[in-house]
């Protein structure tokens, strides 16, 4: 009888989960932090479902339906308002609705924000860049694409100027906070943002802190509305999300069924 020998190799086990898909991030690099959930999956979901398209449209509209308007701090029309207080509140009055109705050149600031509710409740975060003037003042804003933005992790803590309104007036105190930095990248081609309120320059090219960036590459800022607490938001359907797919699924087969004229 012969013997066949056999010699078993024990299989390489990678430290780390390999992901399910590609994304074209490097999350150890640049200290990126990895979304929960399949981003630019979550934002096509709305074209699989019968019904979520329709759920966020309507959110989109009752939340923007009325446009934006400007209030003020206090009782303008009160009797006892000072003067002063009224011509100084009635300057800014101006600028703030100019800045509503100029915020976007391209489109009004509402559908900017429609955009950014639209991925907020697609995908539990949506994402928009704050431009600054000259003089340091937000400009304008542009919307970005939550699918190809990614978190990254906290800085050390910095002093800001914390702004707050006590009985109709703004006072300043001085305050610590860490902030974050976000990267997009398409394709090859990447961009860092710090977020709104950093005091420091940042260079968008490589992400680093540095009074000495040119100002061609002086990183924007950006403003990360999301869904929870959490480093990533999460939207409000993910309980559902299986059913979803095999919801559509099931109709996939049975549209392909019938077509196919397997049928008497």
């Amino acid at each position: 009888m012969k013997t066949v020998r056999a010699t078993v190799m024990k299989a390489n086990v990678s430290e780390t989960t390999k992901q399910i898909y590609e994304d074209g991030f490097n999350y150890k690099a640049d200290d990126v932090i990895e979304p929960p959930y399949n981003i630019k999956e979550l934002k096509q979901m709305a074209e699989y479902s019968t019904i979520l398209q329709q759920c966020i449209d309507a959110y989109k509209t009752n939340i923007l339906g009325f446009g934006l308007g400007v209030e003020y701090t206090f009782d303008f029309n009160a009797e006892n308002a000072p003067e002063e207080k009224k011509k100084a509140a009635e300057k800014e009055w101006t600028k703030l609705e100019e800045f509503a109705r100029y915020m976007n050149y391209d489109e009004s600031a509402e559908v900017v924000l429609g955009y950014v509710i639209e991925d907020r409740e697609k995908t539990g975060n949506g994402f928009v860049e704050v431009l600054r003037e000259g003089t340091g003042k937000p400009a304008g804003i542009e919307y970005l694409d939550a699918q190809y933005i990614r978190v990254c992790k906290l800085s050390d803590s910095v002093e800001i100027d914390f702004k707050y309104t006590d009985h109709g007036e703004v006072k300043t105190m001085k305050r610590m906070k860490r902030f974050r930095k976000y990267v997009q990248k398409i394709n090859t081609k990447k961009v860092f943002f710090k977020e709104y309120g950093d005091p420091r320059t940042m260079n968008a090219a490589t992400g680093e802190y540095s009074e000495d960036t040119p100002s061609n590459l002086v990183a924007s800022e950006v403003i990360h509305f999301k869904i929870g607490s959490g480093t990533y938001g999460v939207p409000r359907w993910i309980g559902n999300i299986v059913n979803m797919y095999g919801a559509r699924k099931a109709e996939e087969l049975n549209y392909l069924y019938f077509k196919q004229g397997r049928h008497v």
